[in-house]
């Protein structure tokens, strides 16, 4: 995490560098500031140092395997 903190202060100062004593739109403002955000999420990701809070864990096999006998089992006992 303290890595991602590193990286998003150092793209904040090249954006503010980027933007300084220029007219620019608003779009051409935000195309930076969404390629920044890719560009750092992608660095984050491919190195590591962050992983989803989505990522489940695979299960094994196993436990799949009894996870499946107990969910038949109940539809058995439901009906």
């Amino acid at each position: 995490m303290f890595k991602m903190e590193e990286i998003a202060k150092t793209a904040k100062e090249a954006i503010a560098e980027i933007l300084k004593d220029k007219d620019w739109k608003l779009i051409v403002i935000n195309h930076l500031n969404y390629s920044a955000a890719t560009v750092i999420t992608e660095d984050v990701n491919r190195n590591g140092c962050y992983k989803s809070e989505t990522h489940n864990p695979k299960t094994h096999p196993w436990v799949r395997r009894i996870q499946d006998t107990i969910k038949d089992i109940r539809k058995d006992l439901s009906a």
